[in-house]
């Protein structure tokens, strides 16, 4: 037997003695909680209004945030949009709705630092429902390996539950072997102050409102005077409905003001201390919980940040761990739980910079390495990235620099006949050449762009799949406007996704087309006093692009909503006037979004944005050159190319005249302010050469 293998049987052996020690220690009895709940529950979270905050706010915070369902394949995690588990999760049980289920969990866990799940459901194979179980009613009873049961107890009657059919989540406890220790736990003395500080104000106000003060007399007075003047003074000046009148007093009476004292001041200040001890305690920033001394916007979306990721974000893969160790290998093996960060608008400024900081790391990165950081898969000629020397793929998908030949000078025409047609079958070789140049060079530009194509579908795919959940959600709450509005409200999304997949390849098509520029010229000779220096040249022609690309993308998200909605009436309009049920208009639209949606227009939508911004960068690659330069419209010319492109290729124009493509006007294939018909779906290249 193997070192590894006598190590790996002393652990479990030790293991097995702490186990058995505990199982001792009990012998078969209950084992009971540390504290008690409910005396926590009402004396901390109905009582004190700074637990009640911060419990609340973490677990709705949480209970809020999208749950999703992976499946590993390989080192790969994918995710499945429909699964019993995923139901289940979604639709608990038949009382109540998965937010108010997982919000019941959550704060049951802070409070008592503990949240059991029953899973209900056959002995053996998937439950069918869960539910949440007060901390209050359970006992844990060893057994076992190590825990047999759970018993709840109702009113007298107890109820043991398999181990197998629980999921308990806990806090960190030290001194405890079964139950988990919650923050109101440590915070016990800090709330018990709060409470009795809240306690001694309200009985200063209720104090029959009576002025802080006392009344001097110049003589001494007997009892019954006595008591008569104190029976007075509560009666005139005591309780609400006397506050702010003039009264009369006999004479001879001096008011004494008195102020509060140091030690009483010093009381009051102390509720200051005390509620920002119980927010730290369960990492809560006071800004969240309405405590806004010296609190700024800036600073409140920090804080809003921190919170989501040290305190909600933490406690949310608290439970979610539980759910992965005990009930999704119940419905089969390699599913994991997990949850959609980029449907937390606290967090979206955090997920926006880090998009623009990978995209400043293409030199660095290869384009594969920047989609998973950004959680998206890998793709087939991904592993390349980009330099600033020559600006053009290297990797080991990286293609070889394309040889674009150029046609030879026409041969000066002579007087002899024999050099007169000699110089005219040179020139239609050339033509010839010229010709199969330019079919080689759409072909580079189109294969180059497949890689941006295919990535472009991908996220417009997943922008749908995403869309599609928000739409069919608020359908079904609150019928047509209702997913017309989750349309709308999708625009700042559909914005991130068309502006990655333009600024990807415009980026990557100016840079290219700009070193080729620069070497043309210097084989020409056309250098003089131009510099190209990439780093002096092209940043301010990038900070235009971005500008212009945020025109072109804002323009194209309308018009994909509008379609999307219009679409969607048509859908929902056939679906009533079948007479269908709501679920089944629900289930129209699922494959409206499926079919129509994810397949055939995500390609339409990649394809045309990807080639605008292709033969945009393209452009402006070239104007950054500086040179004096002329462009050429170049038609892929086979049985799919329309016939006014087929009619446009060819035509040469100085770099700001417009081309004729049917009667419309473009600076380059794919400019947006064709008509539709002229650019969805273009193939088209432009070519530049320096005169």
């Amino acid at each position: 037997m193997d070192i590894n293998k006598n190590m790996l049987l002393g652990m479990q052996y030790k293991a097995s003695m702490v186990s058995n020690a505990i199982l001792m220690l009990y012998n078969g009895q209950p084992a009971q909680t540390p504290v008690r709940f409910d005396k926590l529950a009402k004396e901390g979270f109905e009582r004190n209004v700074w637990v009640y905050r911060c419990v609340m706010a973490t677990a709705r915070s949480a209970a809020s945030i999208p749950i999703l369902l992976y499946q590993k394949k390989g080192k790969e995690l994918v995710e499945i949009e429909q699964h019993p588990l995923l139901e289940l999760l979604n639709k608990p049980n038949n009382h109540e709705s998965a937010i108010d289920f997982r919000e019941k969990l959550i704060a049951f866990l802070l409070l008592s630092g503990n949240a059991y799940m029953e899973m209900n459901g056959p002995n053996r194979g998937a439950p069918t429902e869960l539910w949440s179980w007060r901390p209050d009613r359970v006992t844990i009873v060893p057994g076992g390996d190590y825990i047999r049961a759970f018993r709840y107890s109702v009113s007298g009657k107890e109820t043991d539950i398999p181990y197998e059919k629980i999921v308990h989540s806990k806090f960190f406890a030290p001194l405890d072997d079964f139950y988990g220790m919650g923050p109101i736990q440590v915070a016990r003395q800090t709330i018990d102050m709060d409470n009795a500080t809240a306690e001694w104000n309200t009985s200063l106000t209720q104090n029959h409102a009576a002025p802080s003060g006392f009344l001097k007399t110049a003589s001494s007075l007997s009892e019954p005077q006595y008591n008569r003047l104190k029976m007075m003074i509560r009666k005139m000046f005591g309780g609400k409905q006397n506050a702010g009148k003039a009264h009369l007093l006999e004479g001879g009476l001096e008011w004494q003001q008195l102020g509060l004292s140091p030690k009483d001041m010093d009381f009051i200040n102390s509720r200051k201390m005390t509620r920002e001890e119980i927010c730290a305690v369960f990492g809560v920033p006071p800004q969240i919980v309405g405590i806004q001394d010296n609190s700024t916007y800036s600073n409140y979306q920090e804080a809003r940040t921190a919170f989501y990721m040290e305190t909600v974000l933490p406690t949310l893969e608290k439970l979610i761990s539980g759910w992965n160790h005990k009930l999704a290998p119940l419905f089969g093996d390699n599913l994991v739980i997990s949850y959609d960060i980029d449907r937390i608008e606290a967090l979206q400024e955090i997920s926006d910079t880090k998009w623009t900081r990978l995209g400043g790391m293409k030199d660095i990165l290869t384009v594969n390495e920047i989609r998973e950081a950004i959680g998206y898969e890998a793709i087939d000629g991904g592993n390349v990235r980009y330099v600033p020397v020559g600006v053009y793929p290297e990797g080991e998908d990286a293609p070889e620099a394309p040889v674009i030949e150029e046609p030879a000078d026409d041969p000066a025409a002579e007087e002899d006949p024999m050099k007169r047609a000699s110089a005219i079958f040179t020139k239609a070789a050339a033509d010839i050449e010229q010709k199969a140049s330019d079919a080689r060079y759409v072909a580079e530009i189109e294969r180059r762009r497949t890689g941006y194509i295919k990535s472009a579908e991908n996220l417009v795919k997943k922008r749908f799949i995403a869309e599609q959940k928000v739409v069919l959600s608020a359908f079904n709450k609150d019928g047509e406007s209702g997913a017309e509005k989750a349309v709308n409200q999708q625009k700042r999304e559909w914005e991130k996704t068309l502006t990655a997949a333009w600024l990807a390849a415009s980026e990557a098509f100016a840079e290219a087309n700009y070193s080729r520029l620069a070497e043309q010229a210097k084989a020409k000779g056309k250098v003089h006093e131009k510099k190209f220096i990439f780093e002096e040249e092209f940043p301010e022609i990038l900070a235009f692009m971005h500008e212009y690309i945020s025109e072109q993308v804002a323009e194209a998200v309308v018009l994909i909503s509008t379609f999307s909605i219009e679409r969607l009436k048509a859908v929902i309009g056939d679906s009533v006037a079948a007479g269908e049920t709501i679920q089944q208009t629900a289930k129209r639209i699922e494959e409206l979004y499926s079919e129509e949606f994810g397949k055939a227009r995500a390609l339409t939508i990649a394809r045309t944005e990807v080639i605008s911004a292709a033969n945009y960068g393209n452009r402006m690659g070239a104007k950054a050159t500086g040179l004096d330069l002329e462009k050429k419209w170049i038609s892929v010319g086979d049985k799919r190319s329309r016939d006014s492109h087929k009619t446009a290729n060819g035509q040469t124009r100085p770099m700001d005249e417009p081309y004729d493509i049917g009667g419309a006007e473009a600076m380059y294939p794919g400019d947006p302010s064709l008509p539709a018909k002229e650019r969805i779906k273009c193939r088209c290249a432009e070519r530049h050469d320096v005169i």
